[in-house]
């Protein structure tokens, strides 16, 4: 889990130098004893000096580029293992530190998962090859790697004297954060204790190599080598671009504000908006690998189908295939004090257009070691182009695939030319406006839709009463923001977990009244005809948005717990016959909201929306049970 430096003193610590030397005497009492059990007869200032070796990296020597400090005044306690798999170190760190650089330590499984998609497997053909990890935390991704690497070589009867030196130029971890490496280090050294002694044994210490874990800021690394320069650390240039086989990761989560212009430049490619790290090393590590390399990495959901990662999605199809997608459904209990929505991205570095993707779905951890056969699906598929915009898919069958391919193939977009409707965010942040913000009306203010006001088919204007302010004081700073007209609303933040994804509402009463205007926040959007004369009924908009089908549609498209404005946009809406329709019985929903018959009515309008879908019984009972078995899935 690498960090991001932006030419500011980063506040990582470095380990304390009493529990540094407690982990290094140990280290050195575990080699002893396997000297001892392996019959090799080297000396204790050997192995003393053997593990300063180990130990040591390029961050410890008055060379390095980095001068680091402990800008925190309790960040380490007392180290306990509490029998993780590897020695880690975050709970030595603080919460908020390790939220503010996307610090998480990856469950072993998860590392599993992620070579076995990537085919690191301990065969004759990774012996060649080079694996790295360029956020790599306390190692246990190298750990887990090493561990494969050494079977292989097993397999083929390779002396165990020549495994430390095969290893080194076979497997590389770069992490900015000091502590990070020292651990990476310690995790590496205990696991290949027997092999170094050996070779320590044969070959003499002079020819002893430290261990290929470097302390450095990766996208600054990378960005070096695209530019033209060269960056050391401790004395070792690190090239990267064409340089493995293979680059896995669970890279560091956080947007990035103020992006140096030199690395502007080179991530111009896969950047849109305020880029997150994760992307950013995405981008780096399909530079790193050769042709026909493995990439796998943990990442969130929310790159799937969101605005700002639409060019890392173009970038992602221009230079790789997508070989596998394994959706975990659980959010909650991935990573501790996460709620991100994850999935593991596996890809080819070569573009290949009759590529098939394997999409598989997990619950959770518990699931993870089990066999998931999943289903394979062709690429053109899972990766849509709508408007321009490249949009990938995630679903658990192949009928979703098909009816998809269909809604999206044949009908109009709801910002194309035969609809003519525009989705925007809402536009008052409210802490932003605070001043201006009240619980009475008067000729100066304007009605402020919340979030909380809007419910499917459903609407009550200052639901909450006085505990937040309904009304907004106009001034000329946000006159420009008023909204007036008819309009649908929908709520921004939803979750898997949740009903509905989309949930919207024509509050036609109050828009009536508010003929000054309105004001939204934005943890809504709004959606307006943008012709005076609109091609079409909002009621009719209102009743798709609401269906089942979009529901569906919807929930493989998403991948986080924003509905976007952006996605609203890029909505299939089935014009053509069934428009007046679709709109009357949304009316009656909108207006009937507590109608006894409101199941039938409800009933009525997915028959309806699915037949202008061109969509059968069957296919809309699929839909059903799809939705049903998804959310499911998530209780």
């Amino acid at each position: 889990m690498d960090l991001f430096v932006n030419k500011t003193i980063l506040k990582v610590s470095v380990v304390e130098p009493v529990i540094r030397e407690k982990l290094h005497n140990s280290l050195i009492v575990y080699f002893l004893n396997e000297n001892y059990k392996l019959g090799l007869c080297l000396a204790e200032h050997q192995i003393n000096e053997i593990c300063s070796i180990l130990l040591c990296g390029n961050e410890d020597r008055p060379y390095g580029v980095h001068s680091w400090t402990v800008k925190e005044p309790t960040v380490l306690d007392e180290y306990r293992k509490e029998e993780l798999g590897i020695m880690d170190y975050l709970h030595l760190v603080s919460l908020d530190l390790r939220k503010q650089f996307g610090q998480f330590a990856t469950p072993t499984i998860i590392v599993r998962k992620i070579l076995k998609s990537i085919e690191y497997i301990p065969s004759n053909n990774i012996i060649s090859k080079r694996l790295i990890d360029p956020a790599c935390g306390s190692g246990v991704f190298l750990v887990e790697a090493v561990r494969i690497y050494l079977n292989a070589l097993k397999k083929v009867n390779t002396p165990i004297h020549n495994w430390y030196q095969m290893v080194i130029s076979a497997i590389c971890g770069i992490d900015i954060d000091p502590q990070a490496c020292f651990f990476a280090r310690l995790n590496l050294a205990t696991l290949l204790a027997p092999a170094i002694l050996e070779y320590t044994a044969k070959h003499g210490m002079k020819n002893l190599k430290p261990l290929p874990v470097y302390c450095a800021d990766t996208l600054d690394l990378f960005a070096a080598g695209e530019n033209g320069m060269t960056m050391f650390y401790g004395r070792l240039s690190i090239p990267l671009k064409k340089q493995f086989d293979f680059v896995v990761g669970n890279p560091p989560y956080f947007k990035i504000k103020g992006l140096r212009e030199d690395l502007k430049n080179v991530f111009s490619d896969s950047t849109y908006g305020h880029p997150n790290a994760y992307g950013l090393f995405i981008h780096a590590g399909i530079e790193m690998l050769d042709v026909n390399g493995r990439f796998g990495f943990i990442v969130p959901r929310s790159m799937l189908s969101g605005l700002y990662f639409k060019n890392l999605r173009n970038f992602i199809e221009k230079k790789t295939s997508i070989r596998e997608i394994i959706y975990i459904s659980e959010r909650k209990k991935i990573f501790e004090f996460v709620l991100h929505g994850t999935m593991i991205l596996s890809l080819r570095r070569n573009k290949r257009t009759d590529e098939v993707v394997n999409i598989s779905f997990i619950q959770s951890l518990k699931e993870m070691g089990n066999e998931h056969p999943g289903i394979r699906v062709d690429m053109d598929k899972v990766v849509q182009h709508l408007n321009g915009t490249t949009v990938w898919f995630v679903a658990d069958s192949v009928d979703t695939y098909n009816i998809i391919n269909r809604i999206v193939r044949e009908h109009p977009l709801l910002s194309g030319k035969e609809v003519n409707c525009c989705a925007k965010t809402g536009q008052i942040v409210w802490n932003r406006v605070k001043p201006l913000l009240t619980t009475k009306a008067g000729t100066e203010t304007l009605p402020l839709v919340w979030a909380t006001d809007v419910g499917r088919f459903s609407f009550s204007f200052n639901r909450v009463g006085t505990i937040r302010p309904s009304f907004l004081k106009v001034d000329a700073k946000i006159r420009g923001l008023v909204a007036k007209g008819q309009s649908i609303l929908v709520q921004r933040i939803t979750a898997d977990e949740q009903p509905s994804r989309i949930v919207a509402s024509l509050p036609e009463d109050f828009l009536r009244k508010a003929r000054n205007g309105y004001f939204v926040e934005n943890h809504l959007n709004i959606i307006q005809s943008v012709m005076e004369k609109p091609p079409v009924d909002l009621y009719f908009v209102l009743g798709i948005l609401n269906s089942d089908i979009v529901e569906f549609f919807f929930r493989a498209m998403n991948g986080n717990t924003q509905v976007s404005a952006t996605e609203l946009n890029l909505l299939p809406m089935p014009i053509g016959k069934y428009e007046e329709a679709i709109a009357v019985a949304a009316k009656k929903l909108q207006v009937n909201i507590d109608d006894k018959n409101k199941e039938q009515l409800i009933a009525e309008l997915n028959f309806l929306v699915a037949k202008a879908y061109g969509l059968n019984d069957k296919e809309l009972a699929f839909v059903r049970q799809y939705l049903t078995r998804f959310k499911n899935r998530l209780n």
